[in-house]
């Protein structure tokens, strides 16, 4: 399964890091994720535009 990397800003503490996390589980596609402050890598069929637009979703800025 291919793994996307994305840069992250504005999670400021590990609560954040666990919204995140929670979000991009929930979608069918994620196999599975690792998320820090500053980092995103996500295997499974998502695409960066629907990672981020999930991301984005919870207040948070995303990109590649």
């Amino acid at each position: 399964m291919p793994t996307l990397e994305l840069k992250l800003m504005g999670l400021t503490c590990n609560g954040c890091v666990n919204k995140v996390t929670e979000a991009l589980m929930m979608n069918e596609a994620v196999e599975s994720v690792e998320v820090s402050q500053d980092t995103a890598s996500i295997t499974g069929n998502l695409t960066a535009d629907q990672a981020i637009e999930i991301i984005e979703g919870l207040g948070f800025e995303a990109e590649e």
